[in-house]
This record gives C-alpha cells, sequence and structure tokens, in this order.
C-alpha cells in the first residue's frame, strides 16, 4: 500500500528536471503534513515515527552504539516485538537502532521503575497512573507528542478504543495505548445448549438456561454447573488477595449505577453502604463454587484461565485475550465457549451492567530512561494501525485496542467474531479501574485484602466494606484529604466513564 514520510515518497519522472522533482516532492511532504493534522492513515504513523528516528540519528542527538531498552513481562514482549520478533527486526532495520528486550518481574509497575532504572520503554496498568505521575516515575508525552507533530486519535475508523482512559490523567498524556484488558465474562456454550441440562435447569429453576443477566443469575449457574467430585467448577474467576479488587469491581459499579461513587464530596468512602456489601456478597458467594486453591496466594488468572482452557470450569472472567487463547488449536474448548455481557443488578425495575478496566498495559516512557525520543517513537510506530495489526495478531496476550482491529477479518478469525462483537458492544459501559487517585495502590490493596479475607470466610461482606472504609479514611489522611478532595473533585466531570477524544 502507499505509505508517506516526512522525507517523501521516491518519485521517478522521466524527462523531468531537478526543479520539477523538488516541485513534486515539496507538494507530497505539504500533504503528508496536512494528513498528520487530520487523522492517520495506515501505515503513515509508522513512517513518520521512522522519519523522526532516523532524523535523531543524522543530527548526533542520537549517538552511535545507542540501544533502545524495553522491558515488558513475560506475556506481554510477544505483542511489543510481534510474531518471531518480526517487528523488532524491521524497527532495527529501518532505523539502525537495536532494540534491547527483557522480560521484567510480575510486580507492579510502579516497583519496577522506582527501583530499575535500565527500561527507556515499559508497560503500566491503567489503574497505575496516578501514583506513577505523582512520583514523577513516567513523562508526559505531551511534549513528544507536539515536538514529534503527532495527534492520538480516538474516531473512526482506525483510532485507539477508549482513549483517555488508556492514556491520560488529567491535562496529561501519559501512555501510549497498545492494549485494552476490559473484564469480560466467558461461558461453556455447550453447557447451555445441552437439552438435557436445559430441561434440569428449568426444573429447578423455573426458567431457561441462558446467560445470565445478574449476578444472581450468574450465581445460580455456577451453582448449578459445579461438579467437585469430577473435577468440574462452577465458577472460574480468581479470588486471591492481590487482584480481588478486580473481580468485585464491576459488581460494585452496577450496584451504585456506574458512577465513581467511592468517595463522597468529603472523600469519605461510600462502601459500607447497601451497594458496597452487595457487590461484596455476591463476589463471596460464588467461591463455594470455585476450584479448590483459588484462595491462595499467587492463584490469580494463571491458575484459573487455565483450568477453563482445559474444560474443568463453566465460567472465567478475564480479558478478551481468552477468546484468542480458547480458540487455538489444540484448545480443549474451542468450539465450546462463548463471550457474554457482563451481568448486573436491577435498581427500580432497571437492570445496570458495568465493567471495568482490570489489567490494561499500556507503554509508557519512565523518567529515568535515557532515550525518552527513541521510546516514544518506537510506541507510536509499534501502535500504529498497521503495525497494531501485527502486534495484536502475534502470538501474545494483547487484546484489539484500535476500531478496526475489531473489523479485521484475521484479528476477529483468531479472537471469534462472536467475543469481538461482544466486547465492542460492552465498550458503551466500560468503566476506569481503580480509584484514579494518587495513593491507588494502596486504596486497592487495602480492598483486596478484605475481600480476600470475606472470601475466606474470616468476616462478613459488611465488616469487610467497613474495614476497608476505616483504611480508606486512614489513607486519605496520610496523603492529605484537602489535597486528595482537590483531585477527585477534579476527576467528577469525566466521572460516568472514559470519555473517547481526539488531542495531543
Amino acid at each position: 500500500m502507499e505509505c508517506f514520510s516526512t522525507h517523501g515518497p521516491a518519485v521517478h519522472l522521466a524527462r523531468s528536471s531537478r526543479r520539477s522533482r523538488s516541485l513534486i516532492h515539496a507538494i507530497l511532504l505539504a500533504a503528508t503534513l496536512a494528513l498528520s493534522s487530520a487523522h492517520a492513515v495506515a501505515g503513515e504513523q509508522a513512517d513518520r515515527a521512522i522519519a523522526a528516528a532516523r532524523k535523531l540519528v543524522a543530527s548526533g542527538e542520537v549517538k552511535p552504539g545507542t540501544v533502545l531498552r524495553l522491558r515488558a513481562k513475560q506475556g506481554n514482549l510477544v505483542s511489543l516485538l510481534g510474531r518471531d520478533a518480526e517487528l523488532q527486526r524491521e524497527w532495527e532495520r529501518l532505523t539502525g537502532i537495536p532494540i534491547d528486550a527483557s522480560v521484567m518481574p510480575q510486580v507492579d509497575s510502579m516497583t519496577f521503575i522506582r527501583d530499575r532504572r535500565d527500561a527507556d520503554l515499559t508497560i503500566a496498568r491503567t489503574h497505575e497512573f496516578a501514583d506513577l505521575d505523582a512520583a514523577g516515575l513516567i513523562l508526559d508525552l505531551r511534549p513528544l507528542l507536539q515536538r514529534f507533530g503527532f495527534r492520538l486519535q480516538a474516531d473512526e475508523p482506525e483510532g485507539y478504543l477508549l482513549l483517555d482512559a488508556q492514556s491520560r490523567r488529567d491535562a496529561k498524556r501519559l501512555a501510549i495505548p497498545a492494549d485494552l484488558d476490559v473484564a469480560m465474562l466467558f461461558l461453556r456454550r455447550d453447557l447451555l445448549d445441552n437439552e438435557d441440562n436445559r430441561a434440569r435447569f428449568r426444573a429447578r429453576h423455573g426458567r431457561e438456561l441462558t446467560p445470565p443477566s445478574t449476578w444472581e443469575e450468574y450465581r445460580q449457574l455456577a451453582e448449578f454447573f459445579h461438579r467437585p467430585k469430577d473435577g468440574f467448577y462452577g465458577a472460574g474467576e480468581p479470588r486471591e488477595r492481590h487482584t480481588a479488587w478486580m473481580y468485585w469491581l464491576p459488581r460494585y459499579l452496577s450496584a451504585v449505577g456506574g458512577g465513581m461513587a467511592f468517595f463522597d464530596a468529603r472523600m469519605r468512602p461510600q462502601l459500607l453502604t447497601a451497594a458496597g456489601i452487595a457487590a461484596t456478597e455476591s463476589f463471596v458467594a460464588t467461591v463455594p463454587f470455585s476450584p479448590p486453591q483459588v484462595l491462595e496466594d499467587g492463584k490469580d488468572f494463571n491458575y484459573t484461565l487455565p483450568l477453563f482452557l482445559r474444560g474443568n470450569t463453566f465460567s472465567t472472567v478475564l480479558t478478551v485475550a481468552t477468546a484468542k487463547i480458547a480458540n487455538r488449536e489444540g484448545s480443549a474448548i474451542r468450539g465450546r465457549f462463548m463471550a457474554a455481557p457482563m451481568p448486573g443488578f436491577v435498581h427500580q425495575g432497571k437492570l445496570q451492567r458495568h465493567t471495568a478496566f482490570i489489567y490494561g498495559n499500556n507503554l509508557v516512557v519512565p523518567s529515568s530512561g535515557s532515550q525518552p525520543e527513541l521510546a516514544f517513537l518506537y510506541a507510536m510506530w509499534l501502535t500504529d494501525p498497521d503495525n497494531s495489526l501485527r502486534s495484536v495478531t502475534a502470538n501474545g496476550i494483547a487484546d484489539p485496542y484500535r476500531h478496526h482491529h475489531l473489523r479485521d477479518e484475521q484479528v476477529r478469525t483468531l479472537y471469534t467474531p462472536q467475543a469481538l462483537d461482544v466486547l465492542r458492544q460492552e465498550l458503551r459501559i466500560v468503566r476506569p479501574g481503580g480509584t484514579g487517585l494518587p495513593g491507588d495502590a494502596e486504596y486497592m490493596a487495602a480492598l483486596s485484602e478484605q475481600l480476600w479475607q470475606a472470601a475466606a470466610g474470616r468476616i462478613t461482606a459488611r465488616e469487610a466494606m467497613a474495614r476497608t472504609s476505616r483504611e480508606w479514611d486512614i489513607i486519605t489522611d496520610r496523603l492529605g484529604r484537602a489535597v486528595q478532595i482537590a483531585h477527585w473533585r477534579a476527576m467528577q466531570p469525566s466521572a460516568p466513564g472514559p470519555v473517547a477524544t481526539r488531542g495531543p
């Protein structure tokens, strides 16, 4: 396909003069710059990133022997480097700048970026942005976007999905989207379609065996399909202590109607409420129908997902990458699973459903890195409309994160059309992960600990919310209530959910 770059394409015209060639070059360059101020076409974003990197080398700003240091978690590296490292090799061929890629530990990005100084480009979860920014550990990318003339796009046909939620905090651009990681529900479709199961369920519950509309219906399904003596479990959601909040949050958002109702105007927690207690009771209710080690430390999705893939659980909650993995050759449930709309709670006769970002590993530039310009340019090159398709279709775990990914035939084949169609519908009810406040890691750790205590049967749902509320008040007072109130108030115009906008 035709591509544009800031150097212009090579043009050969028989019998043309040097002056004519220069004029054509200037016209094409002007067209390129005009396109950059409108919206990127496939390939143009990548070409401009390469041209800018070459210019840095030619000017001497990037010294000979410079290496771009990329650090990511094991499951993300394939997506960031391409299948068989094809994207890495292509970048190195086009720019002459080698990439030193290695696996970062399975820890929060906050810990990794704070303690290490050997990363120019790495990943961070969306809920970590506030803490990383408050600590000055990652760069605001607006100066780099302005310097190199890029504008991040959210609109159709090829813009980033849920751009602001994946990249923005206040007025700052802190990340380049390279993933999505919205919580989704997956079920065994073949078991729902089984006539014997349908007859038994109808006799027991007086309704048809269908995907659940409410969290109570989901609990009923988990109980109905639970056969522990056969090594088969009704619910395959993680319940370990460190990620508990991720699987509670969609319940809480649905219970409160979707607004960011963690706190009131004075930053008093709104957890010890009917909504907070109902969400926690729902979170706890599936534990009796879960695999035996689900409460053990470290038994996150790396424990529950393989059970679902082997056909040992009826359901799981994770990102749309679940469909990609379950649809692979050799999968025990290939052709036998489905994505389903996230359940909700009924408010005054109306079903309220919401989901949230749970992981969301997007590209950030550590402030301690030695090559911020190159790191930014690689992020823009990688997430170009064309290259992003190569990233998403590699054998990694990145989710589709641009609009055209959801329509691309290869992506739809890999992830299944059914799962991507459900994801498209769910985008309108996605809410941010975490509190969005400085101190989010502490708030979420306190919440997860009490959720885990409730799931283990040590305390009630009410006590879990009461304890979390007390701990949240302590955190807020230590960080400065007035400061936190100001942050919280600043967030409220966008509190109903992520807004897809264009801008720096």
